[in-house]
């Protein structure tokens, strides 16, 4: 069991870094086809879109994993088939009725809600997703409960794929039609590839069915029973994403009319708002493959931790869980702040958007912080300080940001500064609750002097090289490549040189683990 496990998560892994490198470079790739406008008529409608889901699947795909796990522990192989086709009863229903209704409040949306009326045609091509999703995450569930990870992981890939081959080719298609029509290109190629997606999941799980197993609902006591215990299980998961969701949405509604009481047409807004969301906030974002990835592999020894009483352990791996994380991301902070305008640029082919992208970077490390943190405090069992963390640290956010309209001078970055206090405070809540519960501590030396030392003598790598190569070259993105990659090659020397850098950090990553052996 343990050995399916490792390898399914492997898979999943795999699979995710994979989704993400082609979602970036598609994300990327739309930015310069449609214009930050047209990505942010597409990021205004997608958090409500996002919330419709959550408030669909209602965390019920978590608990058939659970339940299905716990029914082939036990050998229960028709139970695993009952919890599956009762949630699809159930998540068909939902799918159905919220889909029905935010066809119908769609105008009441377009009215009250989203703050471009050109998103229109965007978010009635999402819709027929709220159906397709609910299906999908019900299998998802069904065969990681199983421990069966590679049909999930083939239909993640199959999706994306057509996603971004389906999406750059309508929004060409579109494009001529208005840039509303490109975005609504974009989500309805999102939509197809969710279809795919669940076409492969079905096909699969076809395949694996036994013929021996006649599906069916269970009787009414064996479906309370059922029902009672998903919901136990996803109520504390749904609040926190109905939580995290809902800021989202906030976002999306209060930042373009705030931008419109400061002076800025909405049109001005709407693209003001896609540079934040497409470009500053995703480029801020691509530290999180590594330190995630990094701290997931910490979250279940700590767990094992608890498990076994062991407070010592849970202390040390937790500030071990800190440690790593600002190792791994100092590099990518100190180039979003010495080379912004050349990164966007690269990257988006958005100078504009690096000055956002620069004023992010102070919070960056938070952010990162909160991530771990929050992985670690869900492996400790305290689900619900996280949550409330973030909550705080939200409204304090929504708060700022409603503000800004009173002192319109302050413009777009004093936005982007509010995001920044969402990090600091939501990280330093959750590190002061796990000090609180783990005594764990920061080697202000080793863990923050000497990391930070290498980040800065980094920056100064990143700056020379890429005004040397770009005098010489006169190439904005060969030049950031080739002094981003010297100055992580100088990082890396440096703080292993310096001590911060452990052979057990690397061998947390599986291909440098082997070649450590």
């Amino acid at each position: 069991m343990k050995k399916s496990f490792v390898y399914g998560a492997l898979v999943l892994m795999a699979a995710a870094a994979v989704n993400r490198v082609i979602g970036f470079v598609y994300q990327a790739a739309i930015y310069r086809l449609i214009g930050p406008e047209g990505v942010g008529l597409y990021n205004l409608v997608y958090p409500v879109y996002i919330l419709i889901i959550v408030l669909t699947t209602a965390g019920i795909p978590l608990g058939i994993s659970k339940l299905v796990s716990e029914a082939e522990v036990n050998g229960n192989h028709r139970l695993s088939y009952q919890v599956l086709w009762l949630s699809l009863v159930i998540l068909i229903a939902s799918g159905s009725f919220f889909t029905v209704i935010s066809h119908l409040a769609s105008p009441l949306l377009l009215e009250h809600v989203f703050a471009n009326k050109m998103v229109y045609p965007v978010f009635r091509c999402l819709l027929p997703g709220i159906f397709i999703v609910s299906l999908s995450s019900a299998f998802r569930g069904f065969f990681q409960g199983l421990m069966d990870m590679k049909p999930p992981a083939v239909s993640q890939v199959i999706e994306q794929v057509v996603r971004v081959l389906l999406g750059i080719s309508l929004a060409l298609y579109l494009l001529p039609q208005g840039i509303q029509w490109a975005a609504a290109g974009i989500a309805a190629s999102g939509v197809v590839g969710e279809f795919f997606g669940l076409t492969v999941l079905i096909t699969s799980f076809l395949r694996r069915k036994p013929l021996n197993i006649v599906i069916s609902l269970p009787g009414i006591a064996a479906s309370y029973n059922i029902l009672r215990k998903l919901f136990k299980m996803c109520t504390p998961i749904t609040l926190g994403r109905i939580a995290t969701t809902v800021m989202l949405s906030i976002d999306s509604m209060l930042i373009p009319f705030v931008l419109r009481e400061t002076g800025y047409s909405t049109s001005a807004a709407t693209a003001i708002y896609g540079q934040l969301t497409g470009v500053a906030l995703t480029l801020l974002s691509v530290p999180s493959i590594i330190t995630v990835s990094l701290a997931t592999s910490l979250v279940p020894a700590i767990s094992e931790a608890v498990a076994l009483n062991r407070s010592f352990v849970v202390s040390s791996r937790t500030s071990e869980a800190l440690r790593v994380t600002l190792l791994a991301a100092i590099p990518f902070v100190s180039a979003f702040m010495i080379l912004p305008d050349e990164i966007t640029q690269a990257v988006f082919g958005s100078p504009e958007a690096g000055h956002l992208l620069s004023v992010l970077a102070v919070g960056g490390l938070f952010a990162y912080l909160q991530q771990t943190t929050t992985g670690v405090l869900q492996g400790l069992g305290y689900p619900v300080i996280p949550l409330i963390n973030t909550i705080i640290a939200g409204f304090v956010k929504v708060v700022g940001i409603f503000a800004l309209s009173l002192y319109p001078s302050l413009g777009v970055t004093a936005i982007a500064y509010c995001f920044d206090i969402f990090f600091i405070l939501a990280a330093g809540l959750n590190i002061l609750s796990l000090y609180r519960k783990t005594g764990c501590y920061v080697s202000i030396s080793n863990d923050v002097f000497k990391p930070v030392t290498a980040g800065l003598l980094t920056a100064m790598i990143y700056s020379g090289f890429y005004k040397s190569l770009y005098q010489v070259l006169e190439m904005n993105f060969l030049s950031v490549t080739i002094s981003l990659g010297s100055g992580f090659i100088f990082y890396i020397f440096a703080v292993a040189m310096m001590g911060s850098l452990k052979k057990s950090d690397l061998r947390r990553l599986p291909y440098i683990k082997r070649l450590i052996r």
